[in-house]
C-alpha cells in the first residue's frame, strides 16, 4: 500500500496534467505541432543540457552505464523488429513505443523516494545514453529512412553532448546560464503532458487494443531483459534496483511529440503513451514488491 501511494504522488501529476489537456480541447482549439516544436526545439535541450552538466560523473561508471543501457534497449527492440515484421505492423510508433522508455520523469522520483540519493545517482548514469538513443534512433524510426540526417538538426542532441562534456571534464558553468537552463527545462514535461492530453480528444477505441499491446511489450520485455541483465552481470542493490526501474518502464512521452511531428500518428502516439502510464500505476508497485522480496 505504501509503495501503491508513493507511485500515485507521482502518477496523479502526469495524470491531472493530461486531464487538463484533454478537457482544454472543449474550450479552446490549439494546434499539437506547435507545442511539439516548442519542446523539441526549446524545452527539451533546456532538460538534457542541465540535467547532465549538474552531474559528477565518473568514467568507468559511466562507461558501465552505457553497456547496461544500451543492452535493455536493443533486446526489446530488436523483439520488436521482429514482431512488426512477422506480424506486417506499419505503424511507425510501434516499434519506439517498445524501444524508448521513461527515462526520466517517472523513475527520478521512484529511485529517490524508494532508494535514496544513490539509488537516483544511478538512474541517472543508466538514463545518459536514452538520451542519445531517443534523439537519434527515436527520430529514425518515427520519419523513416529520410530521417537520417534529422537528429543532426535536434538541439536537444548537441545539447545532450554539450552536457555530457562539461560533466566528465567539470567545466564551471555560469550560475546564471544553469538557472536558465533550469527555468526553462521545468517546462518540457507540463507541456508535452498538456499537449498529449489534447491529443487524447482524437484518439479512437479501436486504437485501444493497439496501445496496450505496445504498452504491455514495452513493460513486460523490459523486466524480462532487465532479469536476464541483472542476472549474468551479478547486479545487486541499488544499482540492480536501478536498472528495473529505469527497463521497466512505460512507453516515453516524447514518442508522441514524434509521432506528433514527423509520422503524423499523433492520436495513436498519444494512445499508446497514456495507456503505458496507466498501466504503469499497477506494474509498478509490482515491480518495487520484487526488488523487495529478491
Amino acid at each position: 500500500m505504501e509503495y501503491t501511494l508513493r507511485i500515485l504522488e507521482i502518477v496523479f501529476p502526469v495524470i491531472a496534467l493530461a486531464a487538463l489537456g484533454y478537457c482544454w480541447g472543449f474550450w479552446k482549439k490549439l494546434d499539437p505541432k506547435v507545442l511539439a516544436e516548442l519542446v523539441l526545439f526549446l524545452l527539451a535541450p533546456a532538460v538534457m543540457f542541465d540535467a547532465l552538466a549538474r552531474q559528477n560523473i565518473d568514467t568507468r561508471q559511466l562507461i558501465q552505464a552505457i553497456t547496461v543501457s544500451l543492452i535493455i534497449h536493443i533486446i526489446p527492440g530488436s523483439i520488436a523488429w521482429v514482431i512488426s515484421r512477422a506480424a506486417g505492423i506499419r505503424h511507425r510508433i510501434f516499434i519506439p513505443g517498445i524501444l524508448i522508455m521513461n527515462a526520466v520523469s517517472l523513475p527520478y522520483p521512484l529511485a529517490l523516494l524508494a532508494f535514496g540519493e544513490e539509488g537516483l545517482s544511478q538512474v541517472v548514469l543508466l538514463s545518459i545514453p536514452n538520451v542519445f538513443i531517443t534523439f537519434t534512433a527515436g527520430i529514425y524510426l518515427h520519419g523513416g529512412k529520410n530521417m537520417s540526417t534529422e537528429p543532426f538538426r535536434m538541439p536537444a542532441l548537441w545539447a545532450g553532448i554539450a552536457g555530457l562534456v562539461v560533466a566528465l571534464a567539470a567545466i564551471p558553468v555560469p550560475r546564471f546560464l544553469l538557472r536558465f537552463t533550469q527555468m526553462t527545462g521545468r517546462g518540457m514535461f507540463p507541456v508535452e503532458l498538456f499537449t498529449l492530453g489534447y491529443r487524447l480528444r482524437s484518439i479512437r477505441f479501436s486504437d485501444l487494443k493497439f496501445s496496450l499491446m505496445v504498452a504491455g511489450l514495452r513493460i513486460g520485455l523490459g523486466f524480462a531483459t532487465a532479469w536476464v541483465v541483472a542476472y549474468f552481470l551479478a547486479l545487486e542493490g541499488t544499482p540492480r534496483a536501478a536498472l528495473f526501474l529505469i527497463s521497466c518502464s512505460p512507453p516515453a512521452v516524447l514518442n508522441y511529440i514524434f509521432a506528433e511531428r514527423y509520422s503524423n500518428e499523433g492520436s495513436l502516439g498519444a494512445s499508446v503513451v497514456f495507456t503505458g502510464i496507466l498501466m504503469s500505476v499497477v506494474t509498478t508497485p509490482l515491480v518495487l514488491l520484487y526488488l523487495e522480496l529478491t
